[in-house]
């Protein structure tokens, strides 16, 4: 196992024998076979410009530990073998260490970790992450001999690099050690002053022209009452600025200034700092975006100072604050940014925020107002394939966005859009619920909102409007039209954005936004598709893949901005991820998923098909071509040659994620025929369905194949997921395998009993999938009439 304390890089790799990264921002990818490292001499990898630190760290079984880390702006590896961490030579990083008790200290051991070592030399205590970027505070029991003054707290030892520092304490009274780790910067002092960490919790600031020292608990501070640490008797030697210090500990700023009445510390308030004050009204030319209005920083000595404008970091200079009137003193506040818009693109991001500075670093947050609205787009310019947007984001913050261009921001989609509004808001009365049925941006029918679409049609509703959204360029879409007719709704329509507006009920396996896209920066669009509530009728069956891992956070109810009345479930194992995500059982209902009752094995079925779960963290190998280099193709490999083996090879169907599965299809041309790059395709031929983590697979076995789980790369999938999945040994409704030897074994087994599923696993797929009659569209129109949707 690895630990990777930083996102510079992926981890595309990593084993016994080899290391394989792909660094995204100078997209370049690094192979170190470990056998070929020198021990405790490092390899250079390549330049970048970060602050030393650890950034990975491998330990290979007792033998090594591999690291990767930064030091004077360069990358290195270094493979340190246990058996010389004690004695190794090459000091790399020099840690100050000052232990203050005989019974508890700290020792440097190898490149970076710190062990706490009792008064026999025992370790009591081992730390690796020292030097990464990691903020912790944590308590350990442990009995030293009493001090002799009698205070509670008494600092047993103190280690700092650069800006990391470890400060360990013990209580007398709770007979505890409290290890403290700070990262602790001071990026800029006026000569005059002296800024340094006192304790875990107190800064030391004194002024070197009248000696003063001034100890401050920083934890106590105030953000909205700055703390007077000095009067301002020496206030001509600080004139030269309005902030005199900037420090920043574990990740919070705290500014020490200059007011007419002395010197001032505040924690976290540039704006009170600076005293700014905005007003700003934004608009677009062919190639520049303006912000134009007041725009001013009324604190002592700041005036003029802060007329610098940045997007992302400090190393993106974009604009400065044109001054026409700074001569005229009631107009000397007015002016303008004049931003290229083509500056806005940095590093291929898709967000980067907007800040205000002098000419040497960001002091805090564009604001066009004091209180900018929160999640508002203010500008938005077409070029060539992108869209522009000026917005402010979930915090109130300035964000440039670049977005594919997509069709409902056209201007003739901008006006149906307010029509559309306009007509809702004054004119239409409706006397019938209006629910709206929809796919992947609106572009397919054949999943579970076809399914209750087609089912609620069938009844005929009288006291309900259904309609279901899609796209003329969908293959559907003629004979849907020539069966529902006035309740087919065609994408970018005026019908369609009037039906967004009168919608009560939104009814889908796809989160609002796919009514028209991905991302959606309309607000009144937008903003109607966050508050109509919406019954999620689900993809396939939530227990497959670790909902706790960081990829699926936007869906966990306390992250998810849309208004999610129900979810659809099919079993109270299931519900157990659902909670998991802070949802309540008010917010379920139980009912299966409505696109397995059409879920059917096609007569003959006879493939056995492999498919592999998404692995994200490999995209960028895909799409630079290096898709030979992925675990997802090896293992594909592995599979292929196998069945190529076992002479099975004309059975086997591979099916890649479909964010895969053209590279693939491009890349493996002599496998053409073993690929499908249609899951829904494969699983109506598949009689026998493989995979790792995919929730397809309790749709095979709802369909009648026969499941196996492989599970040769489950710690390293797990490892990347950064979260434990929920389907294991214990209850997996299938064999589990864990070799290519197994699996094979595990394939014949089942051709050899004619593909019939142990009893044992199919109770455990009862558990995980309680309905098998093929009524569960039924059950979800039952509920929406008891709920009077239809």
């Amino acid at each position: 196992m690895y630990v990777s304390y930083s996102n510079l890089f992926e981890v595309i790799e990593s084993s016994e024998v080899l290391i394989h990264i792909h660094v995204e921002s100078i997209n370049q990818f690094f192979k170190i076979e470990l056998l070929d490292l020198d021990e405790s001499s490092p390899m250079f990898l390549f330049d970048y410009e970060i602050k030393d630190r650890l950034l990975f760290q491998h330990a290979v079984d007792e033998l090594y530990i591999v690291y990767i880390y930064a030091k004077n702006n360069s990358i290195f590896i270094l493979k340190e073998m246990k058996e010389n961490a004690d004695s190794n030579q090459e000091d790399i990083f020099k840690f100050t260490i000052n232990n203050y008790h005989e019974d508890l200290f700290v020792k440097k051991q190898g490149l970076t970790r710190l062990e706490i070592r009792d008064k026999n030399n025992q370790v009591f205590h081992q730390i690796d992450n020292f030097l990464t970027m990691s903020i912790e505070e944590y308590n350990l029991p442990v009995h030293l001999e009493t001090f002799k003054d009698y205070r509670r707290f008494k600092i047993v030892s103190m280690v700092s690099y650069d800006s990391y520092n470890l400060i360990i304490t013990y209580d007398q009274f709770l007979k505890e050690v409290n290890i403290s780790k700070l990262i602790f910067n001071v990026h800029f002092c006026n000569h005059n002053l002296s800024v340094s960490l006192f304790t875990r919790n107190m800064l030391s600031v004194e002024n070197k022209l009248s000696g003063t020292v001034k100890n401050i608990r920083f934890d106590k501070l105030s953000i909205k009452k700055p703390l007077k640490i000095f009067n301002n008797s020496n206030f001509e030697d600080f004139k030269e600025g309005n902030i005199l210090s900037l420090i920043v500990i574990n990740r919070r700023r705290y500014f020490i200034y200059l007011q007419r009445n002395g010197i001032f510390l505040v924690k976290s308030n540039p704006y009170r700092v600076t005293r700014h004050k905005a007003h700003l009204i934004p608009f677009s030319s062919k190639k520049h975006f303006y912000f134009i209005g007041r725009f001013a920083h009324t604190a002592y000595n700041s005036e003029h100072k802060y007329d610098y404008l940045y997007v992302k970091d400090s190393n993106y200079n974009i604009a400065k604050f044109k001054r026409p009137f700074k001569k005229i003193k009631l107009l000397k506040q007015l002016g303008y940014f004049k931003i290229p818009i083509s500056n806005l693109s940095v590093e291929n991001r898709i967000h980067n925020n907007l800040f205000v500075g002098n000419e040497e670093r960001v002091i805090h947050n564009l604001k066009f107002k004091y209180f900018d609205k929160k999640v508002k787009t203010y500008c938005i310019r077409r070029q060539k394939d992108n869209l522009n947007v000026i917005r402010t984001n979930l915090n109130g913050n300035i964000t440039s966005t670049i977005i594919p261009y997509a069709q409902e921001y056209s201007l003739i989609s901008r006006f149906k859009i307010w029509t559309s509004q306009l007509l809702t808001k004054w004119v239409i009365n409706k006397k019938n619920h209006v629910n709206l049925y929809f796919e992947k941006k609106s572009s397919k029918a054949d999943e579970s909102s076809f399914r209750v679409f087609e089912k609620v049609m069938e009844k005929k509703p009288s006291t309900s409007k259904n309609y279901f959204v899609l796209s003329e360029d969908s293959r559907d879409f003629k004979g849907m039209k020539e069966k529902y007719g006035f309740n087919i709704i065609k994408k970018y329509s005026f019908r369609h954005f009037l039906a967004i507006y009168m919608a009560d009920y939104f009814i889908s396996s796809e989160l609002p936004n796919h009514l028209l896209n991905d991302r959606l920066y309309i607000d009144s669009v937008r903003k109607k598709l966050m508050s109509v509530p919406f019954i999620f009728l689900q993809h396939g069956i939530m227990f497959a893949k670790p909902v706790d891992n960081p990829m699926a956070y936007g869906f966990h109810k306390d992250k998810n901005p849309y208004n999610i009345y129900k979810s659809v479930i099919s079993s109270p194992l299931e519900a157990g991820e659902f909670y998991k995500m802070n949802y309540e059982e008010k917010d379920l209902i139980l009912t299966g998923l409505a696109t397995l009752d059409y879920a059917k094995l096609e007569q003959g079925a006879d493939k056995i098909a492999f498919m592999p779960t998404y692995r994200f963290w490999e995209e960028s190998l895909i799409y630079n071509n290096n898709i030979e280099d992925t675990s997802y193709y090896k293992t594909i490999m592995k599979v292929i040659k196998a069945f190529k083996s076992a002479g099975l090879l004309e059975r086997l169907l591979i099916v890649p994620h479909n964010k895969f599965s053209q590279h693939i299809y491009d890349n493996m041309p002599e496998y053409k025929e073993n690929i499908s790059d249609n899951p829904s395709e494969a699983l109506k031929k598949s009689i026998v369905f493989i995979t790792d983590y995919s929730s397809a697979i309790y749709d095979a076995i709802y369909r009648g194949a026969y499941p196996i789980f492989y599970w040769e790369e489950k710690e390293y999938l797990i490892n990347q997921y950064k979260a434990i999945p929920p389907v294991n040994d214990m209850n997996a409704p299938g064999p589990v395998t864990y070799s290519i030897h197994e699996l094979m074994d595990t394939v014949i087994k089942a051709i050899e009993k004619n593909y019939i599923l142990e009893e044992e696993h199919v109770e455990k797929y009862r558990k995980i999938n309680m309905f098998n009659d093929n009524k569960n569209t039924d059950r979800i129109v039952e509920f929406l009439v008891k709920e009077k949707i239809i």
